[in-house]
């Protein structure tokens, strides 16, 4: 799924709104419709913010819907997916809820919380693309930026934060190859 946003989604769009995108599209129903309750978007530390919202919708991505019902809950946000693709994507319904809890729960770690959208995006991109039997992982560091909605740089100060925080234990950069290789840290 993360493959997929990397590709409907602006290259410009903030790691805040790909974060809620990614719940969007492995939260939504088979109409597209999705609903997320306000606990969850704080657990995500969105809470009350508009702009990932205003951000997808200008890409025309989501639309909005009015103000929940009863039937759905008023402390609810919910959107109409508007790109027909996301509603294609594997896996099965309940098997993307379970992977919506994983990536709420993988950002959510304690040693994460406090930093940037863009970290824990990062952090979590590079947790679903770890062989954990390789030891060492890698990625086309173009593909990485653009999934997580970074340029160089600011790849390399956002990995250099994952290290501090021990939340991959080192990385490199493999001029020949131009990929981007990390160690996650012993469990």
């Amino acid at each position: 799924m993360l493959s997929y946003l990397a590709a409907a989604l602006p290259p410009d769009a903030s790691a805040e709104g790909r974060l809620l995108a990614l719940q969007c599209a492995l939260r939504s129903n088979t109409s597209g419709q999705v609903y997320l309750p306000a606990g969850l978007l704080r657990g995500m530390r969105l809470g009350r913010a508009l702009a990932p919202w205003d951000e997808l919708e200008d890409a025309r991505w989501l639309l909005r819907l009015p103000h929940p019902t009863e039937q759905t809950g008023h402390r609810t946000a919910a959107a109409q997916l508007l790109d027909a693709a996301v509603l294609t994507q594997e896996p099965a319904r309940h098997d993307r809820h379970q992977a919506a809890d994983w990536a709420l729960c993988a950002i959510s770690r304690s040693r994460l919380r406090a930093l940037p959208a863009a970290d824990r995006l990062t952090a979590l991109v590079l947790t679903t693309h770890h062989s954990p039997n390789a030891g060492r992982s890698s990625m086309e560091a173009d593909h990485l930026t653009r999934t997580c909605g970074l340029d160089q740089h600011t790849l390399t100060a956002t990995l250099n934060r994952l290290v501090s925080v021990n939340a991959v234990e080192a990385w490199t950069f493999e001029l020949v190859t131009e990929d981007v290789s990390w160690n996650s840290p012993r469990q």
